[in-house]
């Protein structure tokens, strides 16, 4: 009796150490459980907002660097009868700051002497004449728009004609400064403004004389 007990005990444990070692032998046939890593999200970048850039160079507005020597050695050398006017240029600490420019040999109309003005500004000056056909305008400014022009004095400046609604202008630049002649017709006959032609513009620019300086 006993050794039929021993027997079964004998079996069963045998059972029991088949079953273990296939369950272990089953635990190391299956692959291990691959440990996955979730990606790591940057933070987002604040966007930069760049300005947008000018499609071409930026013009920029500047004194000029006025020749007072060549403005001086042709005052000297103009007769005076020249620059005779009708109103007093300053010379000196108290003239305008360019050199005046003033037209010569124009027709005023008898009784019109009064209209001639002349006006110092702080960035140069304007002086005004009445005309027959059309009045006359002086312009000269040191403001320059872009690179400061040479202080080389031009003998023979380049006169730009330009067509207006209500005449004609000439520019042009000189010791460094630029100058504008503007020409405003008394009429205007069918829309169009043609009391000067282009080369009388260019005539009376080119016959203005130098009536004062620094």
């Amino acid at each position: 009796m006993t050794s039929i007990r021993t027997i079964l005990i004998v079996g069963g444990c045998a059972l029991s150490l088949t079953a273990c070692d296939f369950l272990i032998a089953r635990d190391r046939d299956e692959p291990a459980p691959v440990e996955t890593e979730e990606p790591e999200i940057a933070p987002a970048e604040e966007a930069t907002l760049v300005p947008d850039q000018p499609d071409g160079p930026v013009m920029v507005a500047s004194t000029a660097t006025i020749d007072w020597d060549a403005a001086r050695t042709d005052l000297a050398a103009t007769p005076s009868e020249q620059r005779e006017t009708s109103f007093q240029v300053e010379s000196g600490g108290t003239a305008p700051p360019v050199p005046v420019l003033l037209p010569t040999g124009i027709v005023v109309p008898q009784g019109a002497e009064s209209g001639i003005r002349f006006q110092p500004m702080s960035d140069g000056y304007f002086a005004a004449y009445p005309g027959i056909d059309y009045d006359i305008v002086v312009n000269g400014t040191n403001e320059v728009i872009g690179v400061d022009t040479t202080n080389a004095q031009d003998d023979t400046p380049v006169l730009t004609y330009t067509p207006t609604m209500s005449g004609a202008q000439v520019s042009f630049s000189r010791y460094g400064a630029d100058y504008l002649v503007e020409f405003e017709c008394k009429s205007i006959k069918g829309g169009e403004a043609d009391c000067i032609t282009e080369q009388e513009a260019l005539d009376v620019t080119n016959k203005l004389v130098i009536a004062g300086t620094r």
